[in-house]
């Protein structure tokens, strides 16, 4: 009598060296702009995030938008090889006279990400801006990957 065996394939390792780590194809600064829906105004903005493998951490990823807003801590709720969410703040605007707090959603293709973003005051339903982002990993930290500093 003949037995055989199904056997399921494991999936790749998450520490794969050949495949570059979604956390670590973020690191470096990013220069980007939103364009707020309506008006048309640019707002550019940098997000810098740091090449340590506990990056992740609140305060580690930086938000640099205008003047007038203290550098903000950015949480990232989705890093994966493709989606990227991020909530910024909340941070003081000047504009609006109250903490605010901003949602990106969009995908990352290599060194550029792209998509919508959210502004509301914390703690508010209502959305005082919306619009589309881009941003694009700057020359200087292109390709680094995720080697330590």
């Amino acid at each position: 009598m003949s037995t055989t065996f199904a056997f399921t394939p494991l999936p790749q390792s998450r520490l794969d060296a050949r495949r570059q780590a979604p956390l670590g194809a973020l690191s470096g600064n990013w220069r980007g702009e939103m364009i707020v829906d309506g008006s048309g105004e640019s707002v550019p903005f940098t997000l810098l995030r740091d090449q340590s493998s506990d990056a992740a951490v609140a305060g580690r990823f930086l938000f640099f938008a205008t003047r007038d807003v203290a550098p903000t801590g950015m949480k990232l709720l989705e890093a994966s090889n493709a989606a990227f969410v991020a909530l910024v703040g909340p941070y003081f605007c000047p504009r609006e006279n109250a903490d605010v707090m901003t949602v990106f959603e969009g995908t990352r293709t290599g060194d550029r990400i792209e998509g919508s973003f959210y502004t509301r005051v914390q703690n508010w339903r209502n959305t005082l801006r919306s619009g589309r982002f881009t941003a694009t990993k700057s020359a200087l930290h292109a390709g680094s990957g995720n080697r330590a500093a």
